[in-house]
Order: structure tokens, then sequence, then C-alpha cells
């Protein structure tokens, strides 16, 4: 009687599982790409141009909260500077971008990448503390 090995046959279909799952490198390009233009534009005080750059409800939630405009609510929450794009990890329509100083979480939309969430911070067992999020 012939034995077959019980564990390379279980971790075939998590093998293929894990290839079916990974981000094309290009994706990853477009998420950093989007994340860096963001952190260009509040480094540059373009908070104009900056809100260009994020997601609809972000910038909903900013004009209303602090308000008067997107614009004057990216300049009063004074986002640290974030500096370059440290890792990218895309899941499905939504993304972490690690900066040297700063975290964003960008959503993807049919004109490309946003970022929903800037100015965040981890926190132990809970949700990341975000200076700017939409609703």
């Amino acid at each position: 009687m012939r034995v077959i090995p019980l564990v390379p046959a279980l971790l075939l279909p998590v093998g293929l599982t894990l290839t079916g799952c990974s981000v094309p490198p290009d994706e990853i390009r477009a998420v950093s790409a989007a994340a860096a233009a963001f952190a260009a534009r509040d480094r540059a005080s373009d908070t104009s141009a900056a809100c260009r750059h994020l997601a609809p409800e972000t910038r909903e939630e900013l004009a209303a909260d602090p308000g008067p405009t997107c614009a004057a609510g990216v300049a009063e929450a004074d986002l640290p500077d974030a500096g370059e794009v440290r890792g990218t990890e895309v899941y499905g329509r939504e993304a972490r971008v690690e900066l040297d100083q700063d975290t964003y979480f960008l959503t993807s939309f049919a004109d490309g990448w946003k970022v929903s969430a800037a100015g965040c911070t981890p926190r132990l067992r809970k949700p990341y503390r975000c200076l700017v999020k939409g609703d």
C-alpha cells in the first residue's frame, strides 16, 4: 500500500489561493503614486490641489468640518510632513500606504486611487486614529 504525504496535498490549495490573491506591480505603483502626489501637495501647502487627491466623502467631510472648504479643512488638519513612501498594501479596492511620518488609506475609484484618510496613527487593538477622513 502506497502512502501519499498529506501535508503537501493540503498545502497545494493554499499555495494556489495565495498566488491568486497577488496584486499586480502596476497597481501597487499606482497606489504609491497617488499617495506621493497627495503628500507632495500637502507639503507644498497647495491645499486645493491636495483636495483633488482626496476621496469624495473625505472632501465633503473636510468642507463640513471644520469647513468652510476642503482646502481650509486640509490646512487646519495640520498633517505631518509625510515623507517618502515606505510600503504599500492593496486589499481589493482599498489600500494602506506607510510613509516615513504618516499612514494613508486609499480607495480605488473610476478615475484612480484617492486618499480616504491621512494623518493616521496606529493604536493598540483599536482602529487607526486619522486627522483627515471621510464619513
